[in-house]
C-alpha cells in the first residue's frame, strides 16, 4: 500500500513497526521453543499496534491536511508510545516472574 505524506511521523512509526515485526519473524525461525512463544506473542502485539496505527493514518489522510489532523496524528503517536511501553513492561514483568518461579523450584 502506498502512503501519502500528510503525516510522515505516523508513516515512519508504521515503517519501524513493520521492520521490527519482520525481524521477530526471522528470529522465530531459528529460536528455541520458549523463545518462539515469546516472540510470537510480541509479533501479535506489534501486529495489533500496526493495524491500529494504519487505520488511524487512513482516517486522518481521508480528512485531508490541517492543524487538527496533524495534532491527532501526534496524539496517535503518543498513544502508541504508551501502548508500546506498557506492553514492554508487561513482557519484562512476565520474564521476571518466570525467572523468579524457576529459582523457587
Amino acid at each position: 500500500m502506498e502512503r501519502s505524506s500528510l503525516h510522515p511521523g505516523l508513516e515512519q512509526r508504521l515503517t519501524a513497526l513493520a521492520k521490527r515485526i519482520e525481524q521477530l519473524k526471522q528470529k522465530i525461525s531459528t529460536a528455541e521453543a520458549s523463545e518462539k512463544i515469546r516472540a510470537l506473542g510480541e509479533v501479535e502485539q506489534l501486529d495489533r499496534r500496526y493495524e491500529g496505527l494504519e487505520e488511524q493514518l487512513q482516517q486522518l489522510n481521508s480528512e485531508g491536511p490541517g492543524f487538527r489532523q496533524n495534532l491527532k496524528a501526534e496524539i496517535e503517536k503518543r498513544i502508541d508510545d504508551i501502548a508500546g511501553t506498557i506492553a514492554d513492561f508487561v513482557l519484562r514483568l512476565d520474564d521476571e516472574t518466570e525467572a523468579h518461579n524457576v529459582r523457587r523450584k
